[in-house]
C-alpha cells in the first residue's frame, strides 16, 4: 500500500512540474514564459548613441575660436532631460567665467548652461558670443514690447511656432508657424492669406514687420531673460 502511494505521489509531482515548465493554448501551442521574448516585459528602449568626449571638445573649440577662451571638462550629466558634457570656461586672462558651456552628448550642439536655473540656453547667450552675421540664430526665446509679448519655439530646422499675447490677457492674439528664409537665416515669414509678417532676429531684439500694417504687431521687441 505504501509503495502504491509513493508511486502516485511521484506521478503527481511529475505532472505539476510539466505544467509549471510550459503553458499551452487551446490549440496545443506552447506559450512563452513571462519575461521571454515576445512578452511586454521583454521590451526595452535603446538609448541613442552618444558622441565621444573628444568630439564634443572639438565642437567647443570651434565655437570658442577667436574669443580667447578655453573650455575645461567638468562632468557628464543630464540637464533638461538631455545628456550633456559640461565645461567650465576660462578667458584669456585665466579667469574662470560664471557661465558654463554644455555639449549635447547626442547631437553635438554647443549650448550655454545656466547653473542657477539648471537649464540649457542657446549659444548666443554666451557672453563672448560674436555674431558674424552669417550663421543661424536661435528661434527659441521670448521678446517684449509693451503691451505685447512674442514667444518663439522651434518646430524644426527651418521653421518655428510663435504666440503673440497682450498684457492681462490669457488668450493669444495670434499663433502660427513662420518659415525661416533659406537666403537669410535671420529672417522668417508668416502668411495666412490676410496677414504677412516678417520676423527679423537680431539676437537681443526681434523686429516684426507687417507688410500691410493690419496686425498692430509691427515694432522692435527686446528679448526677455
Amino acid at each position: 500500500m505504501k509503495a502504491k502511494m509513493f508511486i502516485l505521489l511521484l506521478a503527481a509531482a511529475a505532472v505539476l512540474a510539466a505544467c509549471g515548465g510550459e503553458k499551452k493554448n487551446t490549440s496545443g501551442e506552447v506559450l512563452p514564459k513571462i519575461g521571454e521574448e515576445g512578452t511586454e516585459e521583454s521590451g526595452s528602449v535603446e538609448k541613442p548613441e552618444e558622441i565621444a568626449k573628444e568630439e564634443a571638445q572639438k565642437s567647443l573649440e570651434e565655437k570658442l575660436e577667436g574669443t580667447g577662451c578655453k573650455a575645461v571638462f567638468s562632468e557628464h550629466t543630464e540637464v533638461d532631460e538631455v545628456d550633456c558634457y559640461l565645461y567650465s570656461v576660462v578667458n584669456k586672462d585665466d579667469e574662470e567665467l560664471e557661465q558654463m558651456l554644455a555639449v549635447n552628448a547626442v547631437s553635438g550642439e554647443v549650448l550655454v548652461y545656466d547653473s542657477e536655473e539648471k537649464s540649457l540656453l542657446p549659444f548666443d547667450r554666451f557672453e563672448y558670443y560674436a555674431d558674424d552675421g552669417k550663421g543661424p540664430v536661435s528661434w527659441d526665446s521670448e521678446y517684449y514690447l509693451s503691451p505685447i509679448k512674442v514667444s518663439l519655439m522651434p518646430a524644426d530646422d527651418t521653421s518655428f511656432e510663435f504666440t503673440i499675447t497682450k498684457d492681462g490677457s490669457k488668450k493669444a492674439e495670434l499663433t502660427g508657424v513662420a518659415n525661416v528664409s533659406p537666403e537669410n537665416l535671420k529672417e522668417a515669414v508668416y502668411e495666412d492669406g490676410s496677414l504677412s509678417l516678417t520676423f527679423v532676429n537680431n539676437g537681443e531684439t526681434l523686429e516684426i514687420r507687417d507688410k500691410d500694417k493690419k496686425s498692430g504687431f509691427a515694432g522692435k521687441y527686446e528679448r526677455v531673460e
